[in-house]
């Protein structure tokens, strides 16, 4: 975060020094050319009132230096030869001035250095030769210097002001991004996501540490949802491995049991082992986001509910009435949603053991799947869809505990809402609600 306090401050210095260097150099060339115009101005005016030439006169006679005050005057011949001066100094001609000399209508001005000082020379030409009036520009040299020396702690005032303004303000950015790298570098040596580094603040900083706040969360949530799956799926385990190892040790114990004995503890085992292969799938469908990485698609409730009833009543040799006369189109990803739907079926034929159909009934993008089962008790309508809940009627059943939780979060993740109540006349009625695309 230093480095970035001092590239701002640099930036703001450098923009600092380099505006008011501009405005500087604009102030001082515009000066100058204005003093000087001044000053030509003046000698115009020196030049019409303190001179008088006249065509023909071969002497033209200079005013006392009192009257010019601050002005010098030469007066030059056809020849460029001085007649007459007032200058304190020899000042030479330039080419421009030279060819004024002896033309009426001929005028220069030239700004002459002489002895490290200028001179301001306007030369006006006359029929016998030239008028020459000079004006020293020590006194606006010495108002530009002043001006330079002036702009230039002005221009190092205000980059160090612009540095120091740039420093606080990317203080002031950075203090909460420091913030949010010691947060990072703490989760990151000790793991602990229950950090509050958010501030209110509406400007982007403000936002950038609500988000990650939030991101703490998701991650919170997702490591207690992880333990939790895996104390929850320990425990399921445990239930078919116990089973398992006492079957084994039975048949070890006693390796001349009868047939029907035999018979029996192997379908024990057989059930086991398919409740354990059953539970493995739905825990690795679960901690591999496989359900969240299907793409959506249009699908026809109606036609996908048909088609996964005749599968399961063929699988399951049970009845399922489909009545889909006014199903709807929804979007959704179509393996997941096939997986619900038979997770609902299936589900149902479990828990009703009366031998009749097992209805499903799809209206536009609500499905519904009716039971005549034993039903679900109050307290547990809430909670079926949890991960690894079973009602206490339930849990000498075989099953994984995950298969409505999988439902769940198919639709969740397609922005539908599952449900639960009871069937008029007894049962269940299991079902889920999609919006229509």
């Amino acid at each position: 975060m230093r480095s970035l306090r001092v590239k701002i401050a640099v930036a703001m210095a450098v923009l600092g020094f380099v505006a008011t260097g501009m405005v500087g150099a604009v102030s001082y060339r515009s000066t100058s050319m204005r003093l000087v115009d001044e000053v030509d101005r003046s000698i115009k005016e020196a030049t019409s009132l303190l001179v008088n030439i006249r065509s023909g006169d071969d002497r033209v006679g200079i005013p006392s230096r009192g009257l010019l005050g601050v002005y010098s005057v030469r007066l030059l011949n056809r020849k460029a030869e001085v007649v007459n001066s007032s200058f304190d100094k020899n000042l030479e001609l330039t080419a421009k001035a030279k060819l004024a000399i002896g033309d009426d209508k001929g005028f220069d001005v030239a700004t002459i250095t002489f002895d490290n000082e200028r001179f301001r020379v306007h030369t006006v030409g006359a029929t016998r030769g030239a008028v020459q009036v000079a004006r020293s520009l020590g006194e606006t040299d010495r108002v530009l210097s002043d001006l330079r020396r002036r702009t230039t702690f002005l221009v190092i005032v205000v980059s160090l002001v612009a540095a120091a303004v740039g420093w606080l303000l990317a203080s002031t950015v950075a203090a909460p991004l420091r913030r949010l790298t010691r947060a990072a570098e703490e989760v990151e040596a000790s793991g602990n996501l229950d950090l509050a580094v958010a501030e209110p603040r509406a400007d982007e900083v403000g936002r950038l540490g609500a988000a990650f706040q939030s991101m703490l969360g998701a991650l919170q949530r997702s490591r207690t949802e992880q333990q939790r799956l895996v104390q929850d799926a320990g425990h399921e385990l445990r239930t078919p491995l116990t089973s398992l190892r006492t079957n084994l040790s039975v048949i070890r114990r006693h390796p001349d049991m009868g047939s029907e004995m035999q018979e029996r503890i192997l379908d024990d085992l057989d059930g086991e082992v398919r409740e354990l292969t059953d539970l493995v799938n739905e825990l690795v469908s679960v901690a591999s986001g496989e359900l969240a990485d299907q793409p959506a698609e249009i699908i026809d409730l109606g036609a996908l509910a048909e088609s996964v009833g005749a599968r399961v009543a063929r699988r399951k040799e049970r009845v399922v009435d489909v009545d889909a006369a006014a199903a709807g189109i929804v979007l959704a990803p179509p393996a997941g949603l096939e997986r619900a739907i038979t997770n609902l079926i299936q589900n149902a034929a479990k828990f009703d053991t009366s031998g009749g159909p097992i209805e499903v009934v799809v209206r536009d993008g609500d499905l519904r799947v009716l039971d005549r089962g034993p039903g679900i008790p109050d307290e547990d309508l809430a909670l079926i869809f949890d991960r690894f809940h079973r009602a206490v009627t339930a849990r000498t059943m075989p099953g994984s505990g995950l298969g409505l939780a999988i439902v769940r979060e198919i639709v969740e993740r397609s922005g539908g809402t599952v449900s639960a109540r009871h069937r008029d006349g007894g049962g269940a009625d299991v079902g889920f609600s999609l919006p229509e695309a």
